[in-house]
């Protein structure tokens, strides 16, 4: 089973975004500083970690961020090839 940093780190390789875009992305969801050594460490951690716990506390505002439901994160392997829809935005 996949852990949450592990999702969070291939969503975003989906996306196409850097750690960077990612950090500046949530900085303005939740008007709050987020670095992108901070990303890092949440897509490198175990959901039992410090950083686990912190990617835990803010899956609601990262999953807007991505346009994802937050149940995205908490899905096994299989069923997250089936049941996930992740939302195409636009590129300008």
């Amino acid at each position: 089973m996949r852990s949450k940093g592990n999702q969070l780190s291939l969503l975003r390789l989906e996306t196409r975004w850097s750690v960077e875009e990612c950090s500046y992305r949530l900085m303005l969801q939740t008007n709050d500083l987020h670095t992108p050594e901070e990303w890092l460490a949440w897509e490198r951690s175990t959901d039992d970690s410090q950083a686990g716990r912190e990617l835990e506390e803010r899956l609601d505002d990262i999953a807007v961020v991505f346009g994802v439901d937050r149940q995205y994160f908490h899905q096994t392997e299989k069923s997250s090839k089936t049941q996930t829809k992740v939302l195409k935005l636009p590129l300008k």
